[in-house]
């Protein structure tokens, strides 16, 4: 209770209340302002995740009082993200919890365990009215979907540096105070000097993700003193164009890196990056750390054996 309440006001915004009761009754988790309820046979990590989790309600919707019957990613899935930053910080990952029921429901691997929600024909989107949700996807659309987003934002679109005063200052704003999707929409993209409209429609408005392929490679030969040059094509095949990252690994075991940013695919599908050459290259991988929710992940690795044409 000490590490969330002290983590969650200086991460985000202070404890407004004189009290913290952490009460184990009968019942599962339940939250109210300065006091929250947890099952008294709750142990071990279901502890740790069920005490932080009801406590971090304080923040969502307690202070940043959204419309939780209504738009409930803004109450579950705000509360479930900044609850995986508590994880993180409280056990140095040493002790971090294999596996959450909410927030990573059965690899403990984000960027894997969305992509049957987000490949589902009947999952609903993060937009639809809560009591519209049906159960089987509540927490996996409502909390796990809704605290993934976030991660995004934060991990491979903005970066920390930028989320991180952007949500602070979000959290500021509205303490308080009721707002909707379209007021965190907008305050976030201000906030960023980003547009952020295309992530917006893809990630809350539909269900949609990253394809991305390999598309062949060539190696260009020096001419009149330049130097040999790697081109490599890489084709876009799906709706959610996340910023990806190509790497480029040499014989000599160093490597080379590109990130691809959204903007890169606004008019065209297919890229040509050219890399100054150290021969032939040993592997080249989109999205390396698979840290993108791709769900196809065939042609993501290259292993050149002859050049060929993208």
């Amino acid at each position: 209770m000490k590490h969330a309440i002290e983590y969650f006001s200086s991460q985000w915004y202070p404890y407004p209340w004189p009290n913290a009761v952490n009460l184990g009754g009968h019942g599962a988790g339940m939250e109210y302002p300065g006091i929250v309820f947890d099952g008294w046979q709750d142990k071990n990590d279901l502890l740790f995740w069920i005490t932080t989790h009801e406590l971090g309600h304080g923040w969502f919707p307690m202070i940043v009082g959204s419309n939780e019957r209504r738009h409930a990613f803004m109450d579950e899935g705000f509360n479930t993200f900044i609850d995986a930053y508590a994880s993180q910080h409280f056990n140095h990952g040493e002790y971090a919890p294999k596996k959450d029921a909410e927030y990573a429901p059965q690899t403990g691997d984000p960027a894997k365990d969305i992509v049957p929600v987000l490949t589902a024909p009947d999952a609903p989107t993060l937009m639809m009215p809560a009591e519209l949700v049906p159960e089987k996807y509540r927490h996996k659309v409502t909390y796990f979907k809704g605290a993934y987003g976030l991660t995004l934002l934060r991990e491979k679109i903005l970066g920390p540096e930028r989320f991180d005063p952007a949500f602070r200052a979000y959290i500021r704003t509205w303490a308080f105070k009721h707002p909707t999707p379209s007021d965190f929409f907008r305050f976030m993209s201000s906030e960023a000097g980003e547009d952020l409209t295309w992530f917006w429609r893809g990630w809350y408005f539909e269900n949609w993700w990253p394809q991305y392929r390999l598309d062949g490679f060539v190696q260009n030969p020096a001419s009149q003193g330049g130097e040999n040059t790697v081109t490599v094509g890489v084709r876009n095949e799906g709706k959610l164009m996340l910023p990806v990252l190509l790497r480029v690994t040499w014989q000599d075991g160093t490597h080379t890196e590109r990130l691809i940013p959204t903007e890169a695919w606004m008019l065209h599908d297919r890229l040509s990056l050219s890399f100054p050459g150290h021969g032939t290259p040993t592997t080249i991988a989109l999205d390396p750390n698979q840290g993108l929710p791709i769900p196809d992940r065939r042609g993501l690795i290259l292993i050149p054996e002859t050049s060929t044409h993208p």
